[in-house]
This record gives structure tokens, C-alpha cells and sequence, in this order.
């Protein structure tokens, strides 16, 4: 099964880094995209809880991807569920921090191997709103890609809840499942605590 994984920071991200521009060299007048926290939550938790018991466990949180890989940050509690209350809590400290637009990194595996020429493009959920914006790259040799807002002003992404798609050629010579692209499970959550080092690996076996 696909999963993804946050990494410890390493000399290429440090390289990487240096390319790409952080939050915190941004002029104070890029704004960052408003977001309503309190529709996002009622928005995930009419699709996901599907008890109505107001947490999400294990497999409602695969309802929304970025909910099920971002389980382990947003379950505060450490419970194995994810209340409303805790996706709020993430959610306004989100908005909160004003971050206009991070960098990321994203390395690709496929049969334990970096996976090269893959398109990586993270796809904001609908309830996000109109002004979180798609962003995308191609990974190289090593199976990293610099995940970026097409033809924006500055290199990076919104901070928001994603869906991530991974197409191009596994290393068996065959096209990537749906699964990891136009049915995607993969996801992402970009905002307050993580990813944690603007690194994250997705690893397709």
C-alpha cells in the first residue's frame, strides 16, 4: 500500500532550501489565502464521519486523505481518533500563522527505489476554497521534486488539506495505478506542525 512518511532534514533539502525562498524571507505583503476553519471541519465531517459520533477513527479518516496520513499530528489526545475540536484546533492554527506560501519537497519511491519523471501535483480538497491553488513537480534522479505553485509569483505552496496525485512510469516499466493518482488514497496536510521540515516521502510498493 502506498504510504507517506515526514523525513529528518538532510543536506539536499538544506540545498533545496537555499533555492527555494521559506515562509519567513516573504515580503509582509503577500498574503496568505483565507481559509474558514469552522466550514472546512463541518465540510470533513459530513463526508467522513460516518457514525456521527463526532471522531473520526482509522477508516473514516481514509475518507479524506489528508486526514488519514496527518492522523498522528492532529490526534492531540493520542486517542487513534480525530475530534472535530482537534481538526479546528489545527485548522486555526493554520489561519492563524499566516503563512502566505511554504516550500516543500517530496521524494517518490516505487519498489523501495527513487522514482524519477514522476508527476507529483497536490490538489486541494473543494471545501478548502477557491484560493488554496494547485501545485506541482516532477521528480528527479534521486526522486525529490520542488513542489510548486504553477506560475506564481514565489516558489512553494499553500498551506491547506491536499490530495496527492502521482503519475508517470513505476519501476517495473508499468504506468502508476490509479490508486496513487485519478483515485487517489495519498494525501497531504501543509499547515501548523508540518510537514515538519518541509520534506515528506511517498512510497509506492
Amino acid at each position: 500500500m502506498p504510504s507517506a512518511t515526514h523525513l529528518p532534514p538532510i543536506l539536499k533539502l538544506a540545498s533545496i532550501a537555499c533555492l527555494l525562498a521559506g515562509c519567513s524571507n516573504r515580503p509582509a505583503r503577500v498574503v496568505a489565502p483565507r481559509i474558514d476553519p469552522q466550514a472546512i471541519a463541518e465540510a470533513v465531517f459530513k463526508v467522513a464521519d460516518t457514525d456521527r459520533d463526532g471522531s473520526l477513527r482509522a477508516a473514516e479518516q481514509q475518507v479524506v486523505p489528508a486526514i488519514g496520513t496527518a492522523a498522528g499530528r492532529l490526534d492531540a489526545d493520542g486517542d487513534g481518533a480525530v475530534t472535530r475540536e482537534e481538526l479546528l484546533s489545527w485548522l486555526d492554527a493554520t489561519r492563524d500563522s499566516r503563512v502566505a506560501i511554504t516550500s516543500l519537497v517530496v521524494v517518490v519511491t516505487h519498489r523501495g527505489r527513487p522514482l524519477k519523471a514522476a508527476t507529483v501535483r497536490l490538489v486541494p480538497e473543494p471545501f478548502m476554497g477557491g484560493e488554496v491553488q494547485v501545485a506541482e513537480g516532477v521528480t528527479d534522479t534521486d526522486g525529490s521534486a520542488a513542489v510548486t505553485i504553477p506560475d506564481a509569483k514565489y516558489a512553494g505552496v499553500h498551506c491547506g488539506l491536499y490530495r496527492v496525485e502521482i503519475t508517470g512510469t513505476g519501476n517495473d516499466g508499468k504506468p502508476l495505478p490509479e490508486r496513487v493518482n485519478a483515485a487517489t488514497t495519498l494525501g497531504m496536510a501543509v499547515g501548523a506542525g508540518g510537514p515538519d521540515t518541509g520534506w515528506a516521502e511517498f512510497r509506492l510498493d
